[in-house]
């Protein structure tokens, strides 16, 4: 093989690798294991609203677990802004961790629950 094609190989490659981390850091390709479901299965925002205001006292116990932990009606669909879900936002692993362990041992809000960390 020439070294011309081995400098080029080499540096479409290294390219490859700064796109690629660029990418991952931008967030552009997701690594999150926290997935919701897709837009046309998730309730509406009003019926989200609802379920928070009658599991107030979930939402104020997974609060409690840690200081950066904020609770609230999402809309993550941007074509449809009628679709919405509780989602809850952390701050550091150990919390999401805490917090998926006390959803797995309760009954939950009663529609959908995406964990986002901050």
């Amino acid at each position: 093989m020439k070294s011309s094609s081995k400098i080029m190989i080499g540096v479409v490659v290294g390219l490859l690798l700064v796109v690629g981390a660029a990418a991952l850091l931008n967030g552009w390709i997701p690594l999150s294991r926290d997935t919701h479901p897709s837009c046309d299965k998730l309730p509406t925002v009003a019926e989200a609203n609802a379920a928070l205001t009658r599991h107030q006292d979930l939402a104020e116990e997974i609060k409690s677990l840690g200081d950066s932990i904020d609770i609230e009606v999402g809309k993550p669909c941007p074509d449809d802004q009628n679709r919405g879900l509780i989602m809850v936002r952390y701050g550091s692993k150990s919390e999401r961790n805490t917090i998926s362990d006390l959803l797995s041992r309760r009954n939950g809000f009663g529609v959908p629950v995406h964990l986002v960390k901050r």
